[in-house]
């Protein structure tokens, strides 16, 4: 069963935010937006690739746990954002913005989408004849 954040999204890209979600398990990763039809078509959020991620920023609750004598540990301080980026970027996914806005396209672009030709798997399928 998929996420309800995921809902309407291309089964490729699931998979692969599916994959980006268990490494990054450690800094509590919360899937903020999905697939959105209401988006421009020039945007990958329409297309049902892209998704936005936010994680706990370690630095932030390294401060917190420290106030109320809490000691963390040292593997713990790197910023959650800065772990999903990094993590993204190793296994193919796009970084689109600082927000955690990421895209898995397979190196398809907007206008590939637009042909309509693009499959779940994110395979360019040939054009038919009519």
């Amino acid at each position: 069963m998929i996420r309800k954040e995921f809902t309407g999204m291309l089964p490729a890209a699931i998979a692969k935010f599916e994959e980006l979600l268990s490494i990054v398990a450690e800094f509590n990763p919360q899937i903020m937006r999905g697939y959105d039809p209401a988006s421009s078509k020039a945007n990958f959020f329409y297309w049902g690739v892209a998704c936005r991620i936010e994680c706990d920023d370690i630095e932030i609750l390294q401060v917190e746990a420290e106030e109320i004598g809490i000691t963390p540990s040292p593997k713990k301080f790197r910023s959650g954002m800065r772990a999903l980026q990094t993590a993204a970027e190793e296994i193919g996914i796009t970084w689109l913005s600082d927000d955690g806005d990421i895209a898995y396209t397979a190196d398809r672009t907007i206008a590939d989408f637009k042909t309509f030709r693009v499959n779940g798997d994110l395979e360019l399928m040939p054009e038919k004849e009519v």
